[in-house]
């Protein structure tokens, strides 16, 4: 080969110096969209969670709830136990495209499958849950927003078994991957390892500090709980960041068929530098849902709602504010509607 030739290697070289020269052209735009995704699309999780944390002793969740209100969140059991969950939102979104200003509002369906299975480690104080999902988001009006998810949950979690309102540590890696609908194209693939540790206070009708036990949940109305949780995201394509979420969270039980809950998500979230921006984002989500648990006999008693999967209908409304120090990266939206839960224990 002669001297002037540039070769196979050559040319690979010259075609990333020129991607690279028209990324640095416009570093700021590249590295808001990709930050901004990362960012948005935590909110959809949150509000799932949310859905599975309700105060519902009647219809199976799982046990890898970042909510320390969730039911069983903190408490040891006996045995493995499989889970299998459907989730039916139907939303106004006021801003898919999640966009700084001009965003319009459409309806969003968001159908969710879930399997997770739990066990006790040995005879030690611990717990472990593993979970796969799968989550479609579907827009009347898409504006670029339709997409499919595939999550995967690991979570090992000190549990006090005489205590279910004792201090609980968490270590989880909960990797996702992102497909352009339907499941047709990877394009995103994300890996979350968390640190955290959740904290309970349960309170019977009269507010009176329930006592300590293994399972407190028959004679708790209130509960008041607070979630904290060191995130390191390893993201491909680029940036990574690193986050502190702190979740607090609260729920009433009104009676057998009605319950209220609340959660906060607050995330402050450092990127990593891409094209010289360190991008920073803070958001906040306060979540409100309350709850209808169909009555039993509705299905001919409890055997048959049990096969059914122990329907509950939710009505949600959340609230997303994201601020940046990017230009284009901040936004706002509302997301109300009803969602119908269902789910099975084996």
């Amino acid at each position: 080969m002669r001297q002037n030739e540039i070769g196979p290697r050559g040319y690979c070289r010259v075609a990333y110096v020129l991607l690279a020269a028209w990324a640095m052209g416009q570093p700021e735009q590249a590295n808001a969209q990709a930050a901004s995704n990362s960012s948005t699309n935590d909110g959809p999780d949150a509000r799932l969670d949310s859905i599975f944390a309700t105060p519902n002793l009647q219809t199976p969740s799982p046990y890898d709830n970042p909510l320390a209100t969730a039911p069983g969140a903190d408490r040891q059991i006996p045995s493995p136990r499989f889970t299998f969950n459907l989730l039916a939102p139907l939303y106004f979104n006021s801003n898919p495209a999640a966009r700084s200003s001009g965003g319009s509002s459409t309806l969003e369906g968001s159908p969710a499958l879930l399997l997770g299975w739990a066990t006790p480690v040995f005879d030690l104080p611990l717990r472990f849950a593993a979970s796969v999902g799968a989550e479609t988001d579907r827009f009347v009006d898409p504006q670029g927003a339709d997409f499919d998810k595939l999550r995967f949950g690991l979570r090992l979690q000190y549990v006090n078994p005489n205590n279910d309102q004792a201090y609980s540590p968490f270590l989880a890696y909960v990797p996702r991957l992102d497909f352009s609908p339907t499941f047709a194209r990877e394009f995103a693939t994300r890996q979350d390892l968390n640190l955290g540790i959740n904290k309970i206070f349960n309170f019977n009708g009269n507010l009176e500090r329930v006592g300590f036990a293994g399972n407190t949940s028959a004679e708790t109305v209130w509960s008041f709980g607070i979630s904290a949780t060191a995130q390191r995201r390893f993201r491909t394509p680029a940036p990574e960041s690193t986050a502190l979420i702190v979740a607090p969270s609260f729920s009433y039980v009104i009676s057998e068929q009605w319950n209220f809950s609340f959660a906060l998500f607050l995330t402050q979230r450092w990127f990593d530098q891409t094209f010289g921006i360190s991008q920073q984002n803070f958001t906040a989500e306060p979540i409100a849902t309350l709850e209808y648990v169909l009555p039993s006999q509705w299905f001919g008693g409890g055997e048959t709602a049990g096969w059914l999967g122990r329907p509950a209908l939710d009505f949600q409304i959340a609230y997303e504010k994201n601020w940046s120090n990017v230009s284009g990266a901040a936004f706002s939206a509302w997301y109300i509607g009803p969602v119908l839960k269902l789910g099975w224990r084996f």
